[in-house]
């Protein structure tokens, strides 16, 4: 009898240690893999800030930055190969996306008369080679999803959308024109979570939903004003959508309505990744990194060992993910 009070009294502890401490079971660490050639010995002649990362699986990934910078690994993140592409003038990446193995997009920008020029490269060879398409257009496209190999959106600053029917060989859309003085409305990300449902989120609180391939969009109240920057889906019901002042958004209906999760961040977030329904993690200023294992009731801040902005986050796994930032900054996250 009493070994049997003892046993539930080290279950019941057990299971407060859980409630109180959600994410100390299993919990990961998180290590700088890369930086910048004046921080790191020994030296490998590549240098620039990283701005977005996109895992194709647990050992392949992809990052891109400003300077024309496109590194790739094939090893989960111990070596990093740089890749070149030839261009005219140096074109800062922005956004790398790959729909498989194969088919795969950079956007970027290059120094135009009046702004900057949209640039794309697109690779149907997983990376071999890269094809430079003129998507027609001034802005900066900071989003980017296909919903199959023909049918794609690219969204950005100054209301940018636009969408491709032949694979990204053309670009049909809008960019709004804003006088000095005027409100810029910026579209930061889009996001499928079937082929006929999407959202893109942006400005202000923004978000749109279609329900019929992107045909048609309609607005929808986010209940906040902050700069929305990155949404992640992992089902047709379930979403997150990260921003400004450590805000995240969740959604378990298809994103009809939007509830704000505890957060306890005020730092900005700028992407967020989740591999299931219950694993996630947002990246953001300051070397800022939030990890949930419950789907977003409770998120910690783990330890970046880094202050350093984080621009980017990917994963395709809940025991391996990599997040980049400034000053070619790759962290590397192991369970």
């Amino acid at each position: 009898m009493k070994s049997t009070r003892i046993f539930s009294f080290i279950i019941t502890l057990s299971i407060i240690g859980i409630l109180i401490f959600p994410t100390a079971y299993g919990a990961g660490k998180w290590e700088i893999v890369r930086n910048d050639d004046f921080l790191r010995v020994p030296k490998d002649g590549v240098e620039g800030d990283l701005q977005d990362v996109y895992c194709i699986d647990q050992k392949q990934a992809w990052l891109v930055g400003r300077n024309g910078l496109i590194l790739y690994t094939t090893d989960g993140g111990k070596k990093w190969t740089k890749k070149e592409i030839k261009t005219e003038n140096p074109v800062d990446f922005l956004r790398v996306y790959f729909r498989g193995e194969k088919l795969g997009f950079i956007t970027g920008t290059l120094p135009a008369r009046w702004g900057v020029r949209a640039v794309l490269f697109i690779t149907q060879d997983g990376g071999l080679t890269w094809e430079s398409i003129d998507p027609g257009v001034r802005s900066y496209l900071t989003g980017i999803w296909m919903i199959d190999n023909k049918v794609g959106f690219m969204v950005g600053a100054n209301n940018a959308y636009l969408q491709t029917n032949d694979g990204g060989k053309t670009w049909k859309g809008k960019v709004e024109r804003v006088a000095a003085g005027e409100t810029r409305q910026n579209l930061r990300d889009v996001s499928f979570s079937s082929p006929t449902e999407g959202w893109i989120v942006g400005s202000y609180g923004s978000i749109q939903r279609t329900i019929d391939g992107g045909q048609n969009w309609e607005d929808q109240n986010s209940g906040v004003d902050n700069n929305l920057k990155a949404i992640a889906f992992v089902n047709e019901t379930t979403g997150w959508i990260a921003g400004q002042e450590g805000v995240i958004l969740h959604t378990n209906d298809s994103g009809v309505t939007w509830t704000k999760q505890k957060t306890n961040s005020l730092n900005n977030l700028n992407d967020i990744i989740f591999v299931n329904k219950d694993i996630g993690w947002a990246a953001g200023d300051f070397g800022t990194i939030l990890h949930t294992i419950n789907g977003g009731q409770t998120w910690e801040i783990q330890n970046a060992g880094t202050s350093t902005t984080l621009l980017a986050i990917g994963a395709v796994g809940e025991d391996h993910c990599l997040a980049v930032g400034e000053w070619g900054l790759v962290l590397g996250y192991t369970k």
